[in-house]
């Protein structure tokens, strides 16, 4: 074997080195190997899998996880949806269903970002080496909600919300990017049957549920309303004592009266305490939401009970309506209710004065009020009678014209003769209109030359007949005629049947003189209504004079039996009797 040559130094600092011969020793194989190595040439170590993996990530890139919530930035909007730069290897990609609840266009969602625009999102998937990072802003706008709902939960502060829709059972409104539901009971402290109105505003809540799990965001403004009214119930309770005076709300109203917030706590209004005058309706007199003064009556802390007066606070009108009114003033005034035996005129506030049916009208039979009134008119009438003890004021309709009686003894002296309808017939006689509405009585005894027992066979309702004026009294308000005569015939020795107490008829188709209808009285003969107990006054309205006229007989007939002189005892007629035998 041969030895091998050793490079010298010129060669080892050349770098070069001599080939290199290899035989055996047979001298048949030989193996010549030659390196030549370039002194520009770069050595590289070995490199792991560990080493190829990290070499995927570029310098400055972040992990990127499913569920990650990134700040990124708009790189670019294309048809697949918007694409962030979220500091990975690659691009990250918002979906236009991701960007909000309502599916966007490319269109939309060029309005709404331009590249270079911060925007937050989360991963909704992440696949770097196949090149997918998924991203939805909707979700991170959720997440971000959830954390702020967290954190006011954590508080139990309360927040404003804006109201964005009605549904089934309440409302609904948006925090951060989250439905939160609040239910109709949970709207104000009493029932709110309509929610229209709150839609579209803003409302002070208070969270009262939240389960991220279940996606469940319960709020509540009635909470709010609540702790408030207690503490205003406290302090209003320091100063509820009876007497005190208070302006309140009215927020509830009932058949039997008004609630009244007073602040905190309500008290009650009862009907007969709202007011003096007359109203059908605790709603006639106020509303809900007027602001209205009141009183305190008395208090019941354990059962948190107060009763309140509007009325205590104003004026009763009957303690000045005698100096204010006085017999015989006409006044204007409102017809509030009507009834089978007249009509109620309201002449101010709480004060109100009663038309009686028979002064109504001069001249009509007038069987119900509602022939010639209705609710809601305004009429002008007579003052009869003011009784402020019993808290009466009576009124006449008929005296504010003038009484048609008054001028018929001068337009229709004894002997006149006239024609007129038969309007009434009876077992005594036959009633004949005069004038429109004026009925005069032909008796029996008038009707005809000869001798008459049934009236009815001779006339029927609605015949034409003359007869002549025998006599008329005006203050009684009848009238005596006579056919016989009219025919010619001599007077019968009866006398007018208006002297005797005849004239008109009454209720019962009777003739007006006395009888038991008419409580034995005699020189009666106005038409009357029983079962009616309302004391009137004698007075009647002269509307020509401006006077009051009296009826006498009836004034006299008062006086006679206040002092026991009003007729002939039966020992007194015995008596009379006995004298004339002697």
């Amino acid at each position: 074997m041969e030895d091998q040559a050793t490079p010298t130094p010129a060669e080892q600092s050349s770098g070069a080195t001599q080939p290199e011969t290899q035989g055996t020793t047979n001298g048949t194989d030989t193996k010549a190997v030659t390196n030549q190595t370039s002194s520009t040439e770069t050595e590289y170590p070995a490199m792991t899998m560990e080493d190829v993996l990290a070499a995927e990530n570029v310098p400055g890139g972040r992990e990127v996880n499913r569920g990650d919530v990134l700040d990124g930035t708009v790189v670019f909007i294309g048809s697949e949806g918007i694409a962030v730069d979220v500091g990975a290897k690659i691009e990250g990609v918002i979906p236009f269903s991701q960007i909000s609840d309502e599916p966007l266009t490319m269109e939309q969602a060029q309005a709404m970002f331009k590249p270079g625009d911060k925007i937050e999102a989360y991963v909704v998937r992440s696949d770097i080496p196949n090149g997918v990072i998924v991203l939805s802003k909707k979700r991170a706008d959720q997440d971000k909600g959830w954390r702020i709902l967290a954190d006011l939960q954590a508080k139990d502060s309360p927040f404003t919300v804006d109201i964005v829709e009605k549904v089934r059972g309440g409302l609904v409104a948006q925090i951060e990017g989250i439905r939160a539901f609040l239910p109709a009971s949970q709207v104000d402290t009493r029932r709110v049957n309509d929610l229209d109105p709150l839609v579209g505003h803003p409302l002070d809540v208070k969270l009262i549920e939240l389960n991220r799990k279940r996606n469940r965001v319960i709020i509540s403004h009635r909470a709010i309303m609540e702790a408030k009214k207690a503490q205003a119930r406290e302090e209003t309770m320091q100063h509820l004592v009876p007497g005190a005076e208070f302006e309140g709300e009215v927020v509830e109203i009932t058949d039997f009266g008004v609630f009244v917030n007073l602040g905190g706590i309500d008290g009650l209004v009862h009907r007969s305490e709202l007011t003096f005058g007359r109203f059908n309706h605790p709603r006639d007199v106020v509303k809900v939401g007027d602001k209205v003064n009141v009183q305190v009556i008395d208090v019941d802390p354990s059962r948190e009970r107060i009763n309140l007066s509007m009325k205590a606070l104003s004026s009763d009108p009957w303690q000045s309506a005698v100096d204010k009114y006085a017999i015989g003033q006409r006044v204007k005034g409102k017809v509030t209710n009507l009834t089978n035996f007249g009509a109620f005129v309201e002449i101010e506030a709480g004060l109100e004065g009663l038309v009686h049916v028979s002064e109504m009208s001069w001249t009509k039979r007038v069987r119900h009020p509602n022939e010639m009134l209705k609710e809601g008119d305004e009429v002008e009438a007579v003052i009869l009678r003011i009784d402020p003890k019993d808290r009466r004021i009576s009124l006449g309709l008929r005296q504010t014209t003038e009484d048609p009686w008054a001028h018929l003894p001068d337009k229709y002296p004894p002997g006149t003769p006239v024609k007129g309808k038969v309007t009434g017939i009876t077992e005594f006689g036959v009633f004949m209109e005069i004038e429109e509405g004026i009925e005069g009585l032909i008796h029996i005894s008038e009707l005809a030359l000869e001798r008459v027992n049934n009236p009815a066979d001779l006339f029927k309702k609605g015949d034409e007949i003359e007869a002549m004026i025998l006599n008329i009294d005006p203050v009684e308000q009848r009238a005596s005629l006579s056919r016989r005569r009219a025919l010619g015939g001599a007077p019968s020795g009866r006398g007018d049947y208006v002297s005797q107490g005849g004239g008109q008829r009454g209720d019962r188709g009777q003739p007006g003189g006395g009888g038991p209808q008419r409580g034995g009285q005699q020189g009666g003969g106005r038409r009357r209504r029983e079962g009616f107990d309302y004391d009137y006054s004698y007075a009647a309205k002269d509307a020509s004079s401006g006077k009051i006229s009296t009826k006498l007989g009836d004034v006299y007939a008062d006086l006679f039996a206040q002092f026991g002189l009003g007729g002939k005892t039966e020992e007194n007629k015995e008596a009379e009797g006995t004298e004339g035998e002697k």
